[in-house]
């Protein structure tokens, strides 16, 4: 059982490593170029098309990580085992992503978040206007302060990244884990 314990860890450390360098790798290229204080991160849509491939990323390595355990498991694959799986990478990946976090807002650029909505607040302020105005309400100055101390805030960015990534997790597995399990 512990070694079965062991084997699991160890495969998803490889797929947890995986799913967390993509992101912190083009972060990084980011703080490189000079970058991360723009809000569309390269212009032209660029960091669009980026955040749309990373929401393809987790269910994609999930299924990877998933089938090449399975193909490589002798004997029953039960559900629990490749939920199990899924959470191991979830909690790797997590690790690493927050590690990035901490060292780039604690170190690297600590005013990270006050540069960024000083440099892109017209922007952001149109943005939020039109969403207020689809809903009848009126936008106002306070509502722009508060909409930046909330999301400038590192904890509530960090814990909302975890709970949406855990429930993506357990989901893809759930669901991936119902057709790929052997019995």
């Amino acid at each position: 059982m512990n070694t079965k314990l062991n084997s699991l860890f160890r495969f998803s450390i490889k797929y947890g490593l995986l799913l967390a360098a993509i992101p912190t790798i083009y972060n990084i290229v980011l703080v490189i170029l000079g970058l991360h204080l723009d809000y569309n991160h390269y212009g032209d849509g660029l960091g669009e098309s980026y955040s749309k491939a990373r929401s393809y990323l987790l269910p994609v390595l999930l299924f990877i990580a998933i089938y090449i355990y399975r193909k490589g498991t002798i004997g029953a694959l039960s559900l629990k085992r490749i939920v199990k799986l899924g959470l191991w990478i979830f909690l790797t990946a997590s690790i690493l992503i927050i590690s990035y976090n901490l060292v780039f807002r604690f170190i690297i650029e600590p005013d990270w978040a006050t540069k960024f909505y000083e440099i892109n607040r017209e922007e952001i302020y149109t943005i939020l206007v039109e969403g207020h105005q689809e809903t009848g309400r009126e936008y106002t100055q306070a509502d722009m302060d508060t909409h930046v101390s909330r999301n400038g805030n590192l904890w509530n960015m960090l814990f909302a990244n975890l709970v949406l990534n855990f429930v993506f997790t357990l989901f893809f597995s759930l669901v991936f884990g119902f057709f790929l399990r052997k019995k």
